[in-house]
């Protein structure tokens, strides 16, 4: 007898759905329009967990070297040494031609603008704001980011597709220890000295250039720069370096520490190093600034 003749309904297809997929407590239910819940509570979406993902693995990692910089301190120097020259020796030369770049292209347009004003001689005060607050972190962060971070997320993420990593944890070695914490100090540090050299070459560029197209004695120039640099702006600029170096550091590491799916998969781990550092560089620094500002707010008097 059919279960209809027996007075039992046959049951809808969405029940049936519903009960395949365990539709009790715990198991995910399935509804008539095809949507997808939990008993368990809310899920994120997919593009959510993504940004959690690239988010939390440097911040894990982070922790992680933290805890090896306590434990295995042994011999740190003399990495963070080799590292650190090694890493200087790739980005001076880019690191040299960017800042010329920029400085050139900086001094001439404010130079310009200030010869209508007619306070060429103020081009000092400008340049403190602008370029030891601004555009040298900036630019700085994005060549250590596409020089040395690139680099870093390709030595590890090779040794990754080797199995090299796996390799140390069975020699009872701390891969973080030997890839990640050396190369990070380090990029904190070559960060600073790049960010240094590159305030040199602008200011320089801005002196040479404005008693010659300015009309402006030297002596106006660099009285305008000293009277307004303070110990706090080099603090912050000398915090704000070594927060971006450690940040690039922990992005690209953790990049190449996740690195999967052969050669294809690190060009990409590569490429979102890359990216993510940039834009990790430009939101730091805008935070750093509106803490710097707020916590000393002397800094923005013009002298």
């Amino acid at each position: 007898m059919a279960d209809g003749e027996a007075g039992h309904p046959a049951p809808r297809r969405e029940d049936a759905a519903a009960a395949t997929n365990g539709g009790g407590a715990g198991g995910t239910t399935t509804t008539g329009r095809g949507i997808a819940k939990t008993g368990t509570g809310w899920r994120p979406s997919k593009p959510l967990r993504r940004v959690m993902t690239e988010v939390g693995q440097p911040v894990m990692l982070a922790v992680e070297t933290f805890r090896t910089l306590l434990r295995h301190r042994r011999g740190l120097l003399a990495d963070v040494r080799d590292d650190m020259f090694d890493q200087f020796k790739k980005v001076a030369v880019p690191g040299f031609f960017a800042m010329f770049g920029y400085g050139m292209l900086l001094v001439t347009f404010s130079v310009s603008i200030l010869l209508i004003l007619g306070a060429a001689n103020r081009l000092g005060t400008i340049y403190l704001a602008i370029v030891i607050r601004e555009i040298t972190p900036f630019i700085a962060g994005t060549v250590v980011a596409g020089v040395v971070g690139t680099a870093t997320t390709t030595e590890i993420g090779a040794r990754k597709i080797r199995e090299e990593i796996d390799a140390l944890r069975v020699l009872g070695q701390d891969p973080i220890r030997i890839l990640v914490l050396p190369r990070v100090i380090g990029l904190a540090i070559v960060s600073w000295v790049v960010n240094t050299l590159g305030i040199i070459v602008i200011v320089i560029q801005g002196y040479v250039i404005v008693t010659i197209l300015g009309g402006t004695s030297r002596a106006a120039y660099l009285t305008n720069f000293m009277q307004n640099l303070t110990v706090p702006e080099l603090v912050g600029n000398f915090v704000k370096m070594i927060l971006i170096g450690l940040l690039i550091g922990f992005i690209c590491a953790s990049k190449g520490m996740h690195t999967d799916s052969g050669s294809e998969g690190l060009g990409r781990a590569v490429n979102q190093a890359v990216v993510i550092s940039v834009l990790a560089v430009f939101i730091l620094s805008v935070l750093f600034n509106m803490v710097l500002l707020g916590s000393v707010p002397q800094i923005t008097v013009s002298r």
